[in-house]
């Protein structure tokens, strides 16, 4: 298994801010997909790769700078 790098490491852990919970209705297929994404870069559970995939779409489109 690869280490998960210290970009990733940043962008899926200490986010900080507000905490809410909220429901995610999404088809398995995206799941499973998310499920991959996190055992590829080892995060520990689905919060942390979410936060990793939001913050580099949001590097790709320009509203966050790594």
């Amino acid at each position: 298994m690869q280490a998960p790098t210290k970009k990733a490491i940043e962008a899926g852990r200490n986010v900080g801010g507000i905490k809410a919970a909220k429901t995610l209705s999404l088809p398995i297929s995206y799941w499973a997909l998310l499920e991959q994404i996190r055992s590829r870069k080892g995060f520990k559970n689905a919060n942390e790769t979410l936060c990793f995939v939001i913050m580099e779409v949001a590097m790709e489109l320009g509203l966050e700078t790594g």
